[in-house]
């Protein structure tokens, strides 16, 4: 399941395959019901998710669930090389607060281990606020489902990106533009480096002049995104290669249109489906393994 301020959407899948879907859809929530990514009324989140188990029979089924990557931090530390992956998460943890700082307390951690040289390993830090994925559990769990998944929606598209491109790039900028927000996450290697996350003011009956406008403005962004890669996180090194773009905004053919005229990069395409572009992010769920 994949939740937005909006809506819920869903996939079932047999197995871990983006073919394997048996059924999938989306159900509006009631207005108020999210706010900013949180859940602000717990019980008209739970509601709606109840409907969906009993009409689908989900009762005690296992979920994957994608979070909105509005607060997730991303960086890079070096740590002893004789720790092994687990005992880096906890070295790192012991480092908040001394050689970095995090904007909440008690964060989820997960890392990357990166290269080791000269008695040090450098790991790439992902951390989300953990009271954020413990609400959703919750809400869920409360709805007869069993969250055994947490995922971010950028590692989800970036997932179905890489198993379906024929030869993905190496350094890729993630485009996935809802109607109320665009999130711009960078790849090096095949690891998030960078994300971004912007709120949109939108509105529900939007002509293509206003959306226009808005594509034009935040296009601007994406463009300067692109500059922040190359000069500043690869040191003029490399530049984005490839453009991922995903989402449920209403005009993203434009979107994709006008990147591919004023950004003169490759967009990758998708293999065609039965499912809009907005279900990308649920796709890429379906294929994740593990917690």
């Amino acid at each position: 399941m994949v939740v937005t301020n909006r809506v819920i959407r869903y996939a079932f899948h047999k197995n871990h395959t983006p073919d394997s879907i048996v059924v999938h859809g989306e159900r509006e929530l009631p207005e108020g019901t999210m706010h900013d990514g949180k859940i602000a009324d717990p019980k008209a989140f739970e509601n709606t998710v109840q409907q969906l188990v009993q009409e689908h029979r989900w009762k005690r089924k296992d979920l994957a669930f994608c979070l909105v990557d509005d607060t997730v931090v991303i960086r890079d530390l070096d740590v002893p090389a004789t720790l092994s992956k687990e005992e880096a998460v906890g070295y790192v943890r012991t480092q908040i607060g001394n050689s970095f700082y995090l904007p909440f307390n008690d964060p989820a951690l997960a890392i990357d281990l990166l290269d080791s040289e000269e008695g040090t390993t450098k790991v790439r830090v992902y951390a989300y606020p953990k009271d954020k994925i413990n609400t959703y559990k919750k809400a869920f769990s409360d709805a007869g489902l069993q969250p055994v998944i947490a995922d971010l929606t950028s590692l989800s598209v970036y997932r179905y990106f890489y198993q379906t491109a024929e030869n993905p790039a190496e350094h890729v900028l993630l485009i996935h533009w809802n109607r109320d927000a665009l999130m711009l996450t960078a790849f090096k290697h095949h690891k998030a480096v960078f994300s971004r996350y912007m709120k949109i003011a939108a509105d529900e009956e939007m002509t293509a002049e206003q959306a226009d406008q808005i594509i034009n403005e935040y296009i601007i962004e994406i463009n300067r995104i692109t500059d922040f890669y190359q000069y500043s996180i690869t040191k003029g090194v490399h530049r984005v290669e490839q453009l991922v773009v995903s989402g449920d905004f209403s005009f993203l053919p434009v979107v994709k249109q006008k990147l591919a005229e004023r950004l003169t990069l490759p967009i990758h395409d998708f293999p065609e489906t039965e499912l809009s572009d907005a279900y990308i992010d649920v796709i890429g769920l379906g294929l994740k393994n593990g917690s």
